[in-house]
């Protein structure tokens, strides 16, 4: 039972970086919605690989270069 919740609990970021990059407009992405669908695609691969420590990269990835790129501080 603890293994499943450490497995959730590791996945978390993963899900919540797709919802977010799932709910952001095509506009504030670099590449317009080819890069949102491009994103979307790479996070849902990340998901399942947060579990196994795989998918941080991705997320961080993610992190960088949209949200970071669209926070108000850089603006």
């Amino acid at each position: 039972m603890q293994w499943i919740v450490l497995a959730l609990g590791l996945t978390f970021p993963g899900v919540l970086s797709f919802l977010d990059c799932d709910n952001r407009d095509p506009s504030e992405f670099e590449g317009g919605a080819a890069d949102r669908v491009g994103w979307l695609g790479w996070l849902a691969l990340a998901v399942p690989l947060c579990a196994v420590g795989v998918g941080y990269g991705i997320v961080l990835g993610y992190y960088y270069g949209v949200v970071r790129r669209n926070s108000p501080m850089r603006r």
